[in-house]
């Protein structure tokens, strides 16, 4: 049955990377990019790994998707035309993905990598009560930082929406 989960997860961020190389429209790739990182998350979840798969989904899926998209809806373009894309140079990438496809494939299959059983009970909680002891300063720094990166845009946004 996990087979099968690993699989599905597979094909559906296989389908999603497929949409980001072959669509012209570049809204649609900012949407197969989501569907392709969810993928991904799903992976994490089965691989036992939750935390990574929270993170995939929170800062990726989340927060780089929507600002892609915010990004391709702010810009200035003319009215009525769509936002599309071109592929250039279609064979040299071709050929550079295949090279490092297959360079990845022979490091991973000559590699003496084994896996080691980890006991994965009680991941998310303990790094959450790491941050929330050990690491407090840190953690409430990086907060402070978004929340200015927020006002900073709402507040240029706002200027933008004014001119």
């Amino acid at each position: 049955m996990m087979g099968v989960i690993q699989i599905a997860l597979i094909l559906l961020t296989l389908l999603g990377v497929g949409i980001i190389v072959f669509t012209k429209n570049i809204v649609h790739a900012a949407y197969a990019l989501c569907l392709s990182l969810m993928g991904i998350a799903g992976i994490y979840v089965v691989l036992l790994s939750e935390l990574l798969a929270v993170v995939q989904i929170m800062i990726y899926a989340g927060g780089v998707v929507i600002l892609l998209v915010f990004g391709v809806m702010m810009t200035n373009r003319l009215k009525g035309e769509k936002v599309l894309t071109g592929s250039r140079n279609s064979i040299v990438g071709a050929a550079i993905s295949l090279s490092l496809f297959s360079f990845l494939a022979w490091v991973i299959s000559n590699s003496s990598f084994s896996p080691a059983k980890v006991k994965n009970q009680d991941q998310v909680k303990s790094i959450g009560v790491s941050f929330l002891t050990d690491h407090i300063v840190a953690f409430e720094l990086v907060a402070f930082v978004l929340l200015v990166a927020l006002v900073g845009a709402a507040y240029l946004a706002k200027t933008a929406a004014d001119e």
